[in-house]
């Protein structure tokens, strides 16, 4: 009897002391960080995605529905914001570049991109496995695959895709690969300072960092050179990376974990937001909730 006793005390003990031991929560499988600096000025957002988590989910969504069928558009420009309200995202930030119907690359006020206009991704797009665009030249693009893999490639009309291919968004260029920056000597695209946004992964492909430059804003953020953006990604722990359409299109929504309202976070340099052709979105069946800044 006296050693079943002393067992009886030694479990309460031990159930007690469990008992009494805080719970952390885990961490989110999404965090945000927003990075100042002075001379020269830049305000820097950073998403990071941990894909391995089973509440997390990529997709691409176009701005509207497809306005002329058969025809040249295949989707109407809407501001990223109200891409992701409509569509539930948590996080969501500009997709590729794109082409709109009747309209010139304006920045500013006076631009013509503007909601409801008649669009098309210049690069390729593929949302819930259906394949809705094609680039028509070799560009880069990211794909999440069937399982929430993330991986950076290149190709063009005649390339073979993915089989397990599940979202995929196009960019300009690819601009780390292996860990080092890509540089493009000459180019004035790449050379000049403009706002960016750019998507990148880890050696693994489960680790999905989206990152934001504010520009055109020199009290804010001057904007960064394809090159600085690069360093800024390998900076952010990326492998690999390419560069998403940027200037006036240059926008992070996020929804706060307790408000539940979706806000865009950074300073479009068009003083508001663009309507665009498509968005990356991130969705969580828990809500955003690590903030960090510095």
């Amino acid at each position: 009897m006296r050693v079943l006793s002393r067992q009886c005390l030694y479990l309460f003990l031990c159930i007690s002391l469990c008992a009494a031991a805080p719970i952390s929560n885990p961490p989110s499988p999404v965090t945000y960080q927003h990075i100042v600096r002075r001379g020269p000025n830049y305000s820097i957002h950073i998403v990071r995605v941990d894909l391995r988590d089973r509440h997390v989910a990529i997709h691409i969504a176009r701005g509207g529905p497809d306005p002329d069928g058969d025809g040249p558009w295949l989707t109407t420009l809407l501001p990223t914001s109200e891409i992701a309200e409509r569509d539930h995202f948590d996080v969501a930030i500009n997709g590729d570049f794109f082409e709109a119907q009747a309209t010139k690359d304006v920045e500013g006020r006076n631009t013509g991109y503007v909601r409801g206009k008649p669009a098309a991704p210049v690069g390729t797009a593929m949302t819930d496995g259906v394949l809705w665009h094609r680039s028509q030249t070799t560009r880069s693009y990211l794909e999440i695959t069937s399982s929430n893999i993330a991986k950076i490639a290149e190709g063009g009309p005649a390339d073979p895709i993915d089989a397990s291919a599940r979202e995929i968004v196009g960019g300009s260029q690819i601009i780390v690969r292996g860990g080092r920056a890509i540089l493009f000597p000459g180019s004035k695209f790449a050379e000049a300072r403009h706002p960016r946004t750019a998507v990148g992964i880890d050696a693994s492909g489960t680790q999905l960092t989206l990152l934001v430059v504010d520009g055109r804003q020199p009290e804010l953020s001057i904007g960064m050179t394809l090159a600085e953006l690069s360093e800024e990604m390998i900076r952010a722990g990326c492998a690999t990376a390419i560069n998403l359409d940027g200037g006036g299109s240059t926008t992070l929504v996020y929804r706060d974990a307790k408000s539940k309202k979706l806000a865009v976070l950074n300073s479009p340099s068009d003083s508001k937001e663009r309507a665009v052709a498509d968005v990356l979105g991130v969705t969580l069946n828990t809500n955003v909730a690590s903030v960090s800044s510095k």
